[in-house]
């Protein structure tokens, strides 16, 4: 249990201590970061602008003035130009702002060191300003913990080394050099502390509102199968009435502001109840969906083909004319009068189906209803029925 409690936490904190910034993790909190940019350095510049005003009068030959002053300068110029990139350019280089921001990050740092070198009597203010700088870096920027570390690292090997080499030549003091030493080390890890638990926090934060996207994502989607479900016919895969109904309106708002001809057919199946008593009702809605495999090959992507009853379809085309709604109906009457429907418990057996068709044209200045058009199509479709079945009737309007 202790040991897999070891892999856990090991596995916990190689994530969140190793892992790099997401490039969609970086672009969703693009205004933060060039906020935190900007502080940092304002920050940065005004503490140099102290540092060349007070800190930097105790040098004391003027070699060493100029070329501290130089390093100032050129510290505020750095400063002053990742303030415009944040203000300006982040956005253009955000694939590559981390990248950026560590260079910043390495040359301010740097700078510190011809600093302790032209001014070594006073080699600790650059030490402890150096380490203030990593530090406030390690809280303000958004630096990935894995590079503060590397940086916190190289800052040791580098700055240590030089403040024990200037210690010897002022006169070495043990207790004030493992003074230096411990503050320049808690303001380290202090800022690695700080950086670590930041970084968590960004993290959850960024985590939960990935998990409540993909939440948010996963219910629309299952609205909209819900949605999709709901206006289609389960057997058939065709639409169903209520689809037809809202398209019937859609399409007609359109007829009258595009000026196109629509057209609707009702089609009723021939003596599907015969071969439900003969077959049973499982032939019967084999039947039904070689049906509706039909329809839809002989229908185009803007027609609308629905189920609207048991053995009853309806069909809303347009734009269409009177010859092509005929050219329609007639191939969708001939390929059914052709296809021969497997029998389910033979298959070495077949039957044949026919379908009735009715149906009507309106002009975009007619505004009918569904109902009422529904209504005038039946009495056409019952004119095939009773004139011998598989057989068309279109109405004039």
């Amino acid at each position: 249990m202790r040991r897999y409690t070891f892999k856990r936490y090991g596995f916990v904190l190689r994530k969140l201590f190793l892992r790099p910034y997401h490039p969609e993790f970086i672009s969703t909190n693009l205004d933060d970061i060039a906020s935190s940019l900007q502080i940092f350095s304002v920050m940065t510049a005004v503490t140099s602008i102290i540092s060349l005003l007070f800190v930097d009068s105790l040098v004391r030959t003027k070699e060493a003035s100029f070329w501290i002053a130089f390093f100032r300068i050129s510290s505020l110029a750095i400063c002053f130009s990742v303030y415009l990139l944040a203000k300006r350019g982040i956005k253009r280089y955000q694939k590559q702002i981390l990248g950026i921001t560590s260079l910043v990050l390495i040359g301010l740092v740097t700078l510190y060191i011809p600093m302790m070198v032209f001014d070594n009597p006073n080699h600790a203010y650059y030490l402890f300003g150096s380490a203030i700088v990593i530090a406030g870096a390690s809280i303000l920027l958004w630096l990935e913990p894995i590079r503060i570390c590397i940086l916190s690292l190289i800052y040791i090997s580098i700055f240590i080394p030089l403040h024990l080499n200037f210690s010897r030549i002022q006169g070495f003091d043990r207790y004030f050099f493992y003074q230096d030493v411990l503050i320049v080390s808690f303001l380290l890890a202090f800022g690695i502390v700080a950086n670590f638990l930041i970084n968590y926090w960004r993290f959850e934060e960024y985590r939960v509102k990935e998990k409540l996207h993909i939440t948010v994502g996963k219910l629309l989607r299952i609205n909209q199968k819900i949605e999709d479900l709901s206006r289609v016919d389960s057997m058939t895969e065709l639409f169903n009435r209520r689809h037809l109904l809202e398209q019937f309106d859609l399409y007609k708002k359109r007829s009258h502001r595009e000026g196109f001809v629509i057209g609707l057919v009702i089609l009723d199946l021939d003596k599907l109840k015969t071969i439900n008593d003969r077959y049973g009702h499982k032939q019967g809605d084999i039947a039904i969906q070689a049906f509706a495999k039909t329809l839809k090959s002989r229908t185009r992507i803007t027609d609308i083909a629905a189920r609207i009853g048991g053995d009853e379809f309806c069909l809303l085309v347009s734009p269409i004319d009177k010859e092509g709604l005929h050219t329609l109906t007639e191939s969708i009457r001939e390929k059914m009068e052709e296809l021969q429907i497997p029998i389910y418990n033979d298959p070495s057996d077949s039957l044949t189906l026919t379908v009735s068709i009715g149906g009507t044209l309106f002009h975009p200045e007619d505004d009918p209803s569904f109902d009422e058009l529904y209504h005038k199509i039946d009495t056409a479709l019952y004119t095939s029925k009773n004139e011998g079945r598989n057989r068309i009737t279109l109405l004039e309007m």
